[in-house]
Protein backbone atom coordinates (compact mmCIF):
# COMPACT_ATOMS: atom_id res chain seq x y z
CA UNK A 1 0.00 0.00 0.00
CA UNK A 2 2.80 2.58 0.92
CA UNK A 3 4.23 1.43 -1.96
CA UNK A 4 1.69 2.13 -4.27
CA UNK A 5 1.08 5.64 -3.00
CA UNK A 6 4.69 6.62 -3.43
CA UNK A 7 4.83 5.37 -7.01
CA UNK A 8 1.53 7.60 -7.79
CA UNK A 9 3.83 10.22 -5.58
CA UNK A 10 6.61 10.22 -7.73
CA UNK A 11 4.66 9.70 -10.86
CA UNK A 12 2.64 13.04 -10.24
CA UNK A 13 5.75 14.83 -8.77
CA UNK A 14 7.33 13.90 -12.63
CA UNK A 15 4.37 14.78 -14.63
CA UNK A 16 3.50 18.28 -12.71
CA UNK A 17 4.11 21.45 -14.31
CA UNK A 18 6.16 24.30 -13.09
CA UNK A 19 3.95 27.82 -11.76
CA UNK A 20 3.54 29.97 -14.12
CA UNK A 21 5.57 33.43 -13.19
CA UNK A 22 2.54 36.24 -12.73
CA UNK A 23 3.25 39.96 -12.58
CA UNK A 24 1.23 42.99 -12.13
CA UNK A 25 1.23 45.41 -15.58
CA UNK A 26 -0.48 48.95 -16.13
CA UNK A 27 -1.33 49.91 -19.49
CA UNK A 28 0.93 53.18 -20.33
CA UNK A 29 1.26 55.15 -23.68
CA UNK A 30 5.25 56.06 -24.81
CA UNK A 31 4.02 59.42 -26.50
CA UNK A 32 3.07 61.41 -23.64
CA UNK A 33 2.95 65.54 -22.65
CA UNK A 34 3.77 66.16 -19.11
CA UNK A 35 2.44 68.49 -17.24
CA UNK A 36 4.21 70.65 -15.15
CA UNK A 37 3.70 73.00 -12.39
CA UNK A 38 5.60 76.24 -13.11
CA UNK A 39 7.81 78.52 -11.91
CA UNK A 40 6.35 81.41 -10.08
CA UNK A 41 7.80 84.39 -7.66
CA UNK A 42 6.72 82.04 -4.76
CA UNK A 43 7.44 78.39 -3.81
CA UNK A 44 4.15 77.51 -4.60
CA UNK A 45 1.90 77.97 -7.86
CA UNK A 46 -2.35 76.66 -7.44
CA UNK A 47 -3.71 74.61 -9.86
CA UNK A 48 -6.94 76.40 -10.92
CA UNK A 49 -8.60 74.22 -13.82
CA UNK A 50 -7.46 70.97 -14.91
CA UNK A 51 -9.01 69.40 -17.94
CA UNK A 52 -11.89 66.38 -17.05
CA UNK A 53 -9.74 62.91 -17.44
CA UNK A 54 -13.14 61.08 -19.04
CA UNK A 55 -13.01 63.53 -22.09
CA UNK A 56 -11.12 63.46 -24.74
CA UNK A 57 -8.49 66.30 -25.56
CA UNK A 58 -7.71 67.60 -28.84
CA UNK A 59 -4.70 69.06 -29.97
CA UNK A 60 -4.81 73.02 -29.13
CA UNK A 61 -7.23 72.34 -26.35
CA UNK A 62 -6.32 73.83 -22.80
CA UNK A 63 -5.40 71.29 -20.40
CA UNK A 64 -4.40 73.14 -17.25
CA UNK A 65 -4.41 76.39 -15.97
CA UNK A 66 -2.15 77.68 -12.69
CA UNK A 67 -2.76 81.02 -10.79
CA UNK A 68 -1.23 83.95 -12.52
CA UNK A 69 -2.50 86.74 -9.96
CA UNK A 70 1.08 87.18 -8.71
CA UNK A 71 2.03 87.24 -12.53
CA UNK A 72 -0.07 89.56 -13.58
CA UNK A 73 0.17 92.00 -11.16
CA UNK A 74 3.92 92.09 -11.24
CA UNK A 75 3.51 92.69 -15.59
CA UNK A 76 1.49 95.46 -14.66
CA UNK A 77 4.24 96.83 -12.45
CA UNK A 78 6.83 96.39 -14.92
CA UNK A 79 5.08 98.20 -18.09
CA UNK A 80 4.74 100.99 -15.63
CA UNK A 81 8.44 101.02 -14.59
CA UNK A 82 9.37 100.97 -18.44
CA UNK A 83 6.89 103.95 -19.28
CA UNK A 84 8.70 105.65 -16.41
CA UNK A 85 12.24 104.90 -17.56
CA UNK A 86 11.54 105.49 -20.99
CA UNK A 87 9.79 109.46 -19.80
CA UNK A 88 13.00 109.87 -18.10
CA UNK A 89 15.42 108.66 -20.65
CA UNK A 90 14.03 111.05 -22.67
CA UNK A 91 13.98 113.84 -19.97
CA UNK A 92 17.99 113.27 -19.32
CA UNK A 93 18.63 113.52 -23.06
CA UNK A 94 17.06 116.50 -23.30
CA UNK A 95 19.14 117.98 -19.91
CA UNK A 96 22.22 117.08 -20.40
CA UNK A 97 21.93 118.05 -24.64
CA UNK A 98 21.36 121.29 -23.02
CA UNK A 99 24.41 121.15 -20.56
CA UNK A 100 26.73 119.82 -23.56
CA UNK A 101 25.53 122.58 -25.47
CA UNK A 102 26.28 125.24 -23.26
CA UNK A 103 29.56 124.03 -22.16
CA UNK A 104 30.22 123.87 -26.47
CA UNK A 105 29.06 127.28 -26.19
CA UNK A 106 31.69 128.54 -23.06
CA UNK A 107 34.23 126.91 -24.75
CA UNK A 108 34.06 128.42 -28.09
CA UNK A 109 33.53 131.77 -26.37
CA UNK A 110 36.56 131.57 -24.32
CA UNK A 111 38.44 130.29 -27.34
CA UNK A 112 37.28 133.94 -28.99
CA UNK A 113 38.11 135.63 -26.00
CA UNK A 114 41.82 133.53 -26.18
CA UNK A 115 42.10 134.65 -29.85
CA UNK A 116 41.69 138.47 -29.02
CA UNK A 117 44.00 138.31 -25.75
CA UNK A 118 46.63 136.76 -27.82
CA UNK A 119 46.31 139.27 -30.57
CA UNK A 120 46.52 142.55 -27.57
CA UNK A 121 49.44 140.64 -26.29
CA UNK A 122 51.19 140.40 -29.61
CA UNK A 123 51.72 143.93 -29.27
CA UNK A 124 55.19 145.10 -28.83
CA UNK A 125 56.30 146.31 -25.98
CA UNK A 126 57.85 149.14 -28.06
CA UNK A 127 54.17 150.32 -29.02
CA UNK A 128 52.60 150.51 -25.53
CA UNK A 129 53.40 151.34 -21.77
CA UNK A 130 55.45 148.87 -19.46
CA UNK A 131 52.41 148.93 -17.90
CA UNK A 132 49.84 147.91 -20.71
CA UNK A 133 52.19 145.39 -22.04
CA UNK A 134 51.93 143.52 -18.07
CA UNK A 135 47.93 143.49 -18.34
CA UNK A 136 47.69 142.03 -21.55
CA UNK A 137 50.53 139.33 -21.10
CA UNK A 138 48.32 138.46 -18.18
CA UNK A 139 44.61 138.24 -19.49
CA UNK A 140 46.45 136.40 -22.23
CA UNK A 141 47.17 133.84 -19.51
CA UNK A 142 43.67 134.15 -17.80
CA UNK A 143 42.76 133.13 -20.87
CA UNK A 144 44.37 130.31 -21.72
CA UNK A 145 43.27 129.29 -18.35
CA UNK A 146 40.11 130.09 -18.39
CA UNK A 147 39.93 128.45 -22.28
CA UNK A 148 41.09 124.96 -20.74
CA UNK A 149 38.54 124.98 -18.12
CA UNK A 150 36.18 125.83 -20.83
CA UNK A 151 37.15 122.54 -22.51
CA UNK A 152 37.49 120.67 -19.39
CA UNK A 153 34.21 121.35 -18.24
CA UNK A 154 32.25 120.37 -22.13
CA UNK A 155 34.74 117.10 -21.77
CA UNK A 156 32.83 116.32 -17.88
CA UNK A 157 29.88 117.85 -19.86
CA UNK A 158 30.01 114.79 -21.93
CA UNK A 159 30.98 111.92 -19.72
CA UNK A 160 28.38 112.93 -17.36
CA UNK A 161 25.64 112.80 -20.00
CA UNK A 162 26.89 109.23 -21.61
CA UNK A 163 26.98 108.21 -18.02
CA UNK A 164 23.57 109.16 -17.43
CA UNK A 165 21.95 108.00 -20.37
CA UNK A 166 23.84 104.77 -19.95
CA UNK A 167 22.38 104.18 -16.55
CA UNK A 168 18.87 104.85 -17.56
CA UNK A 169 19.29 102.63 -20.78
CA UNK A 170 20.40 99.81 -18.68
CA UNK A 171 17.16 100.20 -16.60
CA UNK A 172 15.45 100.64 -19.13
CA UNK A 173 16.50 97.09 -20.83
CA UNK A 174 16.35 95.32 -17.29
CA UNK A 175 12.68 96.31 -17.16
CA UNK A 176 11.84 94.61 -20.60
CA UNK A 177 14.33 91.63 -19.75
CA UNK A 178 12.46 91.05 -16.82
CA UNK A 179 8.52 91.86 -18.60
CA UNK A 180 9.75 89.27 -21.26
CA UNK A 181 10.54 86.51 -18.54
CA UNK A 182 7.38 87.68 -16.75
CA UNK A 183 5.52 87.36 -20.06
CA UNK A 184 7.29 83.47 -20.59
CA UNK A 185 6.18 82.68 -17.57
CA UNK A 186 2.56 83.81 -17.53
CA UNK A 187 2.21 81.39 -20.92
CA UNK A 188 3.84 78.90 -18.58
CA UNK A 189 0.68 78.98 -16.65
CA UNK A 190 -2.08 77.83 -19.50
CA UNK A 191 -0.72 74.53 -20.92
CA UNK A 192 -2.17 73.73 -24.45
CA UNK A 193 -2.51 70.43 -25.46
CA UNK A 194 0.81 69.40 -28.28
CA UNK A 195 -1.29 65.97 -29.39
CA UNK A 196 -4.82 64.40 -29.58
CA UNK A 197 -5.37 61.99 -26.53
CA UNK A 198 -6.68 61.22 -22.88
CA UNK A 199 -5.54 63.06 -19.78
CA UNK A 200 -4.25 61.52 -16.56
CA UNK A 201 -3.75 63.55 -13.14
CA UNK A 202 -0.37 62.96 -11.15
CA UNK A 203 -0.43 62.10 -7.88
CA UNK A 204 0.73 63.92 -5.14
CA UNK A 205 4.41 63.25 -4.27
CA UNK A 206 3.84 63.39 -0.27
CA UNK A 207 0.60 61.64 0.08
CA UNK A 208 0.61 59.68 -2.81
CA UNK A 209 -3.42 60.72 -3.59
CA UNK A 210 -4.10 61.95 -7.31
CA UNK A 211 -4.02 65.64 -7.75
CA UNK A 212 -6.72 67.67 -8.50
CA UNK A 213 -7.87 71.47 -9.77
CA UNK A 214 -7.42 73.71 -6.68
CA UNK A 215 -4.17 71.91 -4.54
CA UNK A 216 -1.30 74.43 -4.48
CA UNK A 217 1.59 72.50 -5.75
CA UNK A 218 5.50 73.24 -5.40
CA UNK A 219 7.35 74.43 -8.80
CA UNK A 220 8.39 70.95 -10.65
CA UNK A 221 5.90 68.68 -9.68
CA UNK A 222 4.04 66.12 -11.98
CA UNK A 223 0.33 67.89 -12.39
CA UNK A 224 -0.99 65.50 -14.99
CA UNK A 225 -0.06 63.51 -18.39
CA UNK A 226 -1.46 63.63 -21.87
CA UNK A 227 -1.17 60.55 -23.50
CA UNK A 228 -1.53 59.16 -27.00
CA UNK A 229 -4.04 56.33 -27.31
CA UNK A 230 -2.70 54.61 -30.35
CA UNK A 231 1.23 54.23 -28.68
CA UNK A 232 0.03 51.62 -25.92
CA UNK A 233 2.55 49.17 -24.30
CA UNK A 234 2.26 47.49 -20.79
CA UNK A 235 4.39 47.79 -17.91
CA UNK A 236 5.21 45.60 -14.71
CA UNK A 237 8.34 45.69 -12.56
CA UNK A 238 9.97 42.21 -11.93
CA UNK A 239 11.99 40.81 -8.88
CA UNK A 240 15.77 40.51 -9.76
CA UNK A 241 15.04 36.93 -8.65
CA UNK A 242 12.36 36.22 -11.60
CA UNK A 243 14.74 37.73 -14.55
CA UNK A 244 16.06 34.76 -15.72
CA UNK A 245 12.35 33.19 -16.19
CA UNK A 246 11.85 36.17 -18.62
CA UNK A 247 14.27 34.34 -21.64
CA UNK A 248 12.38 32.15 -23.77
CA UNK A 249 9.21 31.44 -22.26
CA UNK A 250 5.02 32.57 -23.05
CA UNK A 251 3.51 36.02 -22.17
CA UNK A 252 -0.17 36.08 -21.93
CA UNK A 253 -1.68 38.89 -20.72
CA UNK A 254 -5.76 39.54 -18.96
CA UNK A 255 -7.01 43.30 -18.63
CA UNK A 256 -8.52 43.35 -15.03
CA UNK A 257 -11.72 44.06 -16.25
CA UNK A 258 -12.12 41.14 -18.59
CA UNK A 259 -10.50 38.18 -17.51
CA UNK A 260 -12.17 35.75 -19.09
CA UNK A 261 -10.59 37.21 -22.33
CA UNK A 262 -6.50 36.58 -22.53
CA UNK A 263 -4.13 37.83 -25.41
CA UNK A 264 -0.96 37.11 -25.68
CA UNK A 265 1.98 39.98 -25.71
CA UNK A 266 5.35 39.75 -26.34
CA UNK A 267 8.91 41.15 -24.51
CA UNK A 268 9.98 43.84 -25.62
CA UNK A 269 12.86 45.64 -23.61
CA UNK A 270 13.99 45.03 -20.15
CA UNK A 271 15.68 47.78 -18.25
CA UNK A 272 19.42 47.32 -17.32
CA UNK A 273 19.33 48.54 -13.96
CA UNK A 274 17.16 47.54 -11.07
CA UNK A 275 15.52 50.06 -8.73
CA UNK A 276 14.15 50.00 -5.36
CA UNK A 277 10.18 50.53 -5.20
CA UNK A 278 8.59 51.98 -2.46
CA UNK A 279 7.16 49.89 0.51
CA UNK A 280 8.38 46.89 -1.67
CA UNK A 281 11.17 45.43 0.53
CA UNK A 282 15.04 46.04 0.00
CA UNK A 283 15.32 43.87 -3.44
CA UNK A 284 15.39 45.17 -6.53
CA UNK A 285 13.09 45.48 -9.43
CA UNK A 286 13.50 45.67 -13.33
CA UNK A 287 11.11 47.80 -15.76
CA UNK A 288 9.43 45.15 -18.39
CA UNK A 289 7.97 46.60 -21.18
CA UNK A 290 5.51 44.26 -22.92
CA UNK A 291 3.83 44.80 -26.63
CA UNK A 292 0.69 43.48 -28.37
CA UNK A 293 -0.83 43.94 -31.63
CA UNK A 294 -4.35 43.61 -30.53
CA UNK A 295 -6.48 44.73 -27.09
CA UNK A 296 -9.68 42.84 -26.16
CA UNK A 297 -11.24 45.77 -24.62
CA UNK A 298 -12.26 48.24 -27.43
CA UNK A 299 -11.76 51.25 -25.67
CA UNK A 300 -8.69 50.67 -23.65
CA UNK A 301 -7.77 53.48 -21.07
CA UNK A 302 -4.46 54.37 -19.56
CA UNK A 303 -3.50 53.00 -16.38
CA UNK A 304 -5.93 49.76 -16.26
CA UNK A 305 -4.42 46.84 -14.74
CA UNK A 306 -3.22 43.50 -16.17
CA UNK A 307 -2.36 40.46 -14.86
CA UNK A 308 0.63 38.66 -17.36
CA UNK A 309 0.64 34.81 -16.88
CA UNK A 310 4.58 34.04 -17.56
CA UNK A 311 4.87 30.17 -18.91
CA UNK A 312 7.24 27.80 -20.58
CA UNK A 313 6.15 27.09 -23.93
Amino acid sequence: MLATFLSLLLLSSATEQPMPLLLTGTLQSADKQTVVSPMSDTWRVQVQWLHPEDEPVKHGDLIAVFDAGNIKTQIEQLKSAIINHEERLNQLKSEHKQKVMEAEYELERRQLLLEKAGIDASVPLANLSAYDYEQYQLELKRARTESAKAAEQLAVARITAKSALSKQQLQLEQSQAELQDADVQLGQMSVIATQDGTISYGTHPWYGTKIYAGITAQPGWNIAELNRSDSLYIEAWVHETDIPRLQQHVFTARFDIAPQSPFPITLSEVARQGEKRQSWGNALYYKAVFMSERFPVSQPMLGMGLLIEVTQP
